[in-house]
């Protein structure tokens, strides 16, 4: 065949299918743009030097790997849909004597053309809009605007080199879809209809089974460490659970309908149900696709969008006062109480001589430990936790003793405690009687409190296991019982803390300058003799690095969402432009036995409202189940404010529902022109 036959034919069957082949290089340009712009504000030296930006830019090079790993799934996936809707006019090249390896270059040279033209064009795109994104990324992590505007050859080179191995892969594929085609089924793949899956019955009970489960999975978790330990197998259970039960439930829901004599045996009806039914299989695994993309759009605004809202409480939850100091060690001294005095004292002289005063403050010392709770006791036994796999991190605690003295003056209460009385504050889920064990040691609950009171509510920031706040007579005495006990790797198990914290009249760069100051002195007193845990820090200092890493974390779930819901605009639109094809000769029969464009009208409507309602459902239902554990894990970054978690899962579903809406109404358009 003469030089270019082969080119020629590539582009003449894309323009000819412009209508599929257009929204899928539109996709893979964006894809190719994203992921240009993630790779180069990852990478790239722009956010060098900035305190605190390391993180979010973390953020970035995990979401490069994200969008490589689900941009070769999903293009896979579009473009196996593409070469369905072109196996008619493969076959038709096969009659005409062309061979599997002319209909492989044919194929070789399209996948060539879209390589080129995404590539190019979205390295293009992602050059363009690079500076915008990096703008709003520093506006999103705080960090000045920069005038430089750089095109990394690093990350040309990474995009190029990434998506032209995803085409070559790609390519592979549509070769073997057509390589191991017979011609006859080529030529009738429109003809080729489904037969509901066998056994839908034990498919649908198997699939809700699995969903339960996962849903079981995500309620019934009570700390964020358990949390963070099954929230993946609980996604993947959703995410199977999902499958089974929307490919069985289409074929239960089209019985159900079809049954229903009043409902199937109407115009707008008949045809809908009946079209619905010839490819109820594929239906359902194309629904639940959508369903599991808009459940990840949600989880993942919701989440970040919250996150980075409520930046500035976590920031004040973690330091309450401007200035915050702490030291620790492991296990406990009797000279440490007057090293302390002393540090205080010293801590506020050298903030007085700074020209700083000191104002509402609040210090309490604390010992704490860990073990397993178990019938009322605190297992401190290394034998019994050295398996550390099989622990339930539910029944994981952890025991902060304080002196009777901290807590009055913390609360403002005046408490009196007997030798062996306790007072007990829970947080989580654990019952107690009026003795409590801990290790060997055994103690009578005097009363129960709510240790949120006054200053007292800032001993507890955030927490991954469930806490006891036991308030006990004498600190030294109870701390001393537990000196000497080491967990399996060979750790005191006993820790000891100091806080001291306080606002001042100094302005935030004096406030930073003032914790560098004090840092280094508590460091070279407590260096003297032994290593000791120091922090001395501003809450403005730290403020810089949570809006960053929430910034980071939102400015990543935007990205990211933005790709999702592109993949699910080109799976609902192929869906439709697919179906429209192979309903369309059911509906020129139906127009010639005297059905109207209003009956048509109708019938698309009632189908696409059947249909297309399923997956923003059940999305909202993955929602509201995994709200409880996305709130946990939320905790691990201090957020608790669950309010504020609910309202921005209403505000990210409200929106994702126009957006859906509209998507929705296009698509449906396009069904419309092609079947009438």
């Amino acid at each position: 065949m003469k030089t270019g036959f082969y080119p020629k034919m590539a582009v003449s069957g894309m323009r000819k299918n412009g209508r599929l082949y257009l929204p899928y290089i539109a996709a893979c340009i964006l894809m190719v743009a994203v992921f240009y712009i993630m790779h180069l504000l990852g990478y790239s030296e722009m956010l060098e030097g900035f305190e605190g930006a390391g993180t979010a830019r973390d953020m970035l090079r995990l979401g490069t790997i994200v969008m490589a790993v689900f941009g070769t799934i999903f293009l896979f996936y579009t473009q196996a849909t593409l070469i369905k809707g072109r196996l008619k006019e493969f076959g038709l090249y096969s009659v005409l004597g062309m061979s599997r390896k002319n209909l492989g270059k044919i194929i070789f040279y399209e996948t060539v053309i879209t390589w080129f033209v995404s590539v190019t064009g979205g390295t293009a795109i992602g050059i363009g809009l690079s500076k915008l994104a990096e703008l709003a990324f520093r506006k999103m992590i705080g960090i000045g605007s920069s005038y430089r505007f750089i095109i990394s050859g690093e990350s040309i080179l990474v995009t190029v080199i990434v998506y032209s191995l995803i085409f070559f892969l790609i390519f592979l594929n549509a070769a073997r879809q057509v390589r191991f085609s017979r011609t006859i089924n080529l030529i009738n793949s429109d003809k080729a209809g489904e037969k509901p899956p066998k056994a839908n019955w034990f498919i649908g009970i198997l699939g809700l089974v699995i969903l339960l489960s996962g849903y079981f999975l995500a309620l019934k978790i009570e700390q964020p460490l358990s949390a963070l330990q099954v929230f993946f197998i609980a996604v993947i259970l959703t995410i199977i659970g999902t499958y089974l039960v929307l490919i069985a439930g289409s074929v239960v829901l089209c019985r159900i309908l079809q049954k229903n004599k009043k409902y199937y045996y109407k115009t707008n009806h008949f045809v809908s149900v009946s079209s619905m039914a010839y490819r109820m299989k594929r239906n359902g695994a194309g629904l639940a696709s959508i369903c599991i993309l808009l459940t990840m759009i949600l989880v993942m605004m919701s989440s970040t969008s919250a996150l980075y809202v409520n930046r500035e409480e976590t920031l004040n939850n973690h330091y309450p006062r401007q200035i915050n100091c702490t030291a620790s060690n492991d296990g406990f001294s009797g000279s440490y109480g007057e090293r302390i005095e002393k540090i205080k004292a010293d801590v506020d002289s050298k903030t007085k001589e700074y020209g700083a005063e000191i104002r509402d403050c609040y210090y309490y010392t604390t010992c704490y430990v860990s073990g397993y709770f178990e019938n009322g006791r605190l297992i401190l036994d290394v034998d019994a936790l050295d398996n550390i796999l099989r622990i339930d991190y539910d029944n994981v605690i952890q025991v902060y003793f304080f002196g009777i003295d901290d807590y009055n003056r913390l609360t403002g209460n005046n408490e009196v405690l007997s030798s062996g009385e306790v007072l007990v504050g829970v947080e989580g889920n654990v019952a107690l009687g009026d003795e409590i064990t801990i290790g060997d040691e055994s103690f009578r609950v005097a009363k129960k409190i709510n240790y949120r009171q006054g200053d007292f509510k800032h001993t507890l920031v955030s927490t991954i296991v469930s806490t006891l706040f036991i308030i006990v007579d004498d600190l030294g005495d109870v701390a001393s019982r537990y000196n000497g006990l080491y967990d399996y790797k060979g750790n005191e198990m006993l820790t000891w803390e100091w806080h001291y914290s306080f606002d001042t009249d100094l302005d935030e760069d004096k406030q930073m300058e003032l914790s560098g100051l004090l840092r280094d002195h508590i460091r070279d007193e407590l260096y003297q003799e032994e290593y000791w845990g120091v922090r001395c820090e501003s809450r403005a200092e730290q403020r810089n690095d949570f809006v960053r890493t929430f910034g980071g974390l939102f400015f990543l779930g935007i990205l990211l969402s933005v790709i999702f819901l592109v993949s699910c605009v080109l799976i609902i639109y192929y869906k439709q432009i697919s179906e429209g094809f192979e309903d369309q000769s059911r509906f020129g029969i139906m127009q010639k036995v005297g059905m109207t464009k209003e009956n048509i009208r109708n019938s698309i409507n009632s189908q696409m409202l059947t249909v297309f309602l399923i997956p923003i459902v059940v999305a909202c239902i993955h929602l509201a189940v995994v709200l409880p554990i996305i709130h946990k894990l939320l905790k691990l970054f201090g957020h608790n404010n669950m309010p504020l978690l609910l309202a921005c899962a209403g505000i990210c579903v409200l929106i994702c529902g126009i957006f859906y809406a509209t998507i929705y109404k296009i698509t449906s358009n396009a069904y419309y022109k092609i079947v009438s």
